[in-house]
């Protein structure tokens, strides 16, 4: 069941910063600024059934482990709770405010900032993380009209391009690969996800068909392994 899948995962090995907590609001947080895991509003949230489960396990799913709401601040659990609220928002007899309220949660991992030292998963901003997974369901989420086209394009602003060829022309590079996701415009700023190097990006030839293969030009390396993702500098940058 997904309520026990949810319970099953290892939620304290996940690194979570411990918050700062003036000495008047002591009383209000618990665990000296430990943040709870996600896990009982998780379960509400799959299991609701009325206005009033949703908005419950919504309020409190923005004070753990996954984000801050107050803050505007998400935290690397919610890379793992997002394949649960995708499966939330999938379930034949989800409830019409709890998929909503899961879609709405999956936006505010791409969008808010996590803090210094707790802003990637294996070299990816956490924002790329989740977005890498939300395209898994790409599918389903058009199938849902508006609100799941609104969240697929928030998901291609965090773009993710893996090199399988290069060439050298002068001091650029022409990376030819796998483009998921948009390039904001002709130029961009990416970074190579493995050493943090940022360039520039700029289109040479746009995907042709759904399978991504593009050319990029790129500025400001002297070289790039086959293999290397790049990824929107600006993701990488973004941090409390």
């Amino acid at each position: 069941m997904l309520t026990e899948r949810i319970a099953a995962v290892d939620w304290a090995a996940i690194p979570t910063p411990a918050l700062r907590v003036p000495s008047w609001a002591a009383e209000r947080v618990p665990h000296d600024g430990q943040l709870p895991n996600p896990v009982a509003p998780l379960q509400v949230l799959a299991t609701a059934r009325s206005q009033v489960q949703v908005a419950n396990a919504v309020s409190r799913l923005e004070n753990t482990s996954v984000l801050h709401g107050h803050m505007a601040a998400v935290f690397p659990a919610a890379v793992a709770a997002t394949p649960f609220l995708l499966e939330i928002a999938e379930q034949p007899d989800a409830f019409p405010l709890a998929r909503n309220s899961a879609l709405g949660l999956l936006s505010e991992f791409l969008t808010m900032a996590p803090f210094i030292g707790f802003s990637r998963i294996d070299g990816a901003a956490l924002c790329c993380a989740v977005a890498d997974l939300v395209r898994t369901r790409r599918t389903f989420l058009h199938s849902l009209g508006k609100p799941g086209r609104e969240l697929l394009q928030e998901t291609d602003e965090h773009w993710r391009f893996e090199v399988a060829e290069v060439l050298t022309e002068g001091d650029q590079l022409l990376a030819f690969g796998g483009l998921a996701g948009d390039l904001p415009s002709d130029t961009a700023r990416g970074e190579d996800q493995r050493s943090g190097t940022v360039c520039v990006v700029s289109v040479e030839y746009p995907p042709a068909d759904k399978s991504g293969g593009a050319c990029l030009r790129l500025e400001g390396l002297t070289e790039v392994a086959v293999g290397t993702v790049l990824r929107p500098a600006e993701c990488g940058e973004r941090e409390h």
